[in-house]
């Protein structure tokens, strides 16, 4: 790695972690010991929460307001996120949606309650109130998200547009039907604006990604438990029926990958073999 190269000079590395999410046998605890023992500098900077002053004067800045007019919300604002500066923003977000916050033109400055406020009820992780939020969105957009979340925390546009063509068809033939999937799978997309309008997805080019991997957790959280694998296996199943035969390895692993998970509820015989197959292509790519 060009990390432990001693002969490789002017090179600066920055990688973050979640020290939370890495355990004393994490493969990169290791590795980071093996960089100490072969002495490479490495400076760690630990990002904790922002203090209640720090809140305090984010708030002030984002009001245009002294920060002494601001104290005793932004002391409320650090009771209910603990100084998490991603939560702050969700919270002022989510205040500013349900109405609890208000600019007025008569007074031409922010408003608020600060009993309603500090009577709020405070939501244990950013997950919950990220769900709120995306239970706020049209239906069609809530479903786009939560097929996304079943993939990852981004999807490729062509790709999406693969297992979003759903429809009736029963009273269609062949053209007519493949075309009103097109215009449903369309829709599917328009709805995604939504999302990205709200902060919760961006748009990449051509791919939409989340903005925050506690969003996906959300989204993929709002499918109950015993829905997930069948809808893994019926996203992997769309990806295989309509990608053409000289793209088929290039989502090979995506599709296998979601019917993997949805394994549970394939139960004919044909498919399982069907599975058994694409699993050994795989394997052998």
């Amino acid at each position: 790695a060009l990390e432990a190269e001693m002969e490789t000079n002017n090179f600066l590395f920055i990688g973050s972690y979640r020290d939370n999410e890495v355990h004393s046998s994490h493969p990169l605890r290791a590795y980071l010991s093996e960089l100490k023992r072969k002495e490479i500098d490495i400076t760690e900077i630990n990002i904790g929460c922002i203090s209640k002053e720090d809140v305090n004067s984010l708030i002030s800045d984002i009001f245009g307001m002294p920060q002494h007019l601001t104290r005793s919300f932004s002391d409320i604002v650090y009771k209910k996120t603990g100084g998490n500066a991603f939560f702050v923003i969700l919270f002022l977000q989510s205040l500013w949606d349900e109405g609890s916050l208000l600019f007025s033109l008569d007074s031409n400055t922010w408003k608020w309650d600060t009993d309603a406020l500090d009577s709020r009820e405070m939501f244990d992780d950013v997950g919950l109130l990220m769900a709120e939020k995306i239970r706020q969105l049209p239906l069609g957009c809530q479903h786009a998200m939560k097929m996304i979340a079943c993939v990852g925390s981004k999807c490729d546009e062509l790709i999406l547009r693969l297992f979003m063509r759903e429809g009736d068809g029963s009273q269609e033939g062949p053209s007519t039907k493949r075309r009103k999937h097109n215009i449903d799978g369309n829709d599917q997309l328009l709805m995604l604006d939504f999302a990205v309008e709200e902060g919760l997805l961006k748009k990449d080019d051509r791919s939409y990604i989340f903005a925050h991997d506690q969003i996906q957790h959300a989204a993929y959280s709002l499918i109950p438990e015993d829905e997930r694998g069948r809808l893994h296996k019926h996203i992997g199943k769309l990806i295989l029926i309509y990608v053409s035969d000289d793209e088929l390895d290039d989502v090979l692993f995506l599709a296998l990958d979601q019917l993997n998970r949805g394994a549970a509820f394939i139960e004919e015989e044909e498919e399982k073999m069907e599975l058994a197959m694409l699993n050994l292509r795989a394997g052998e790519k």
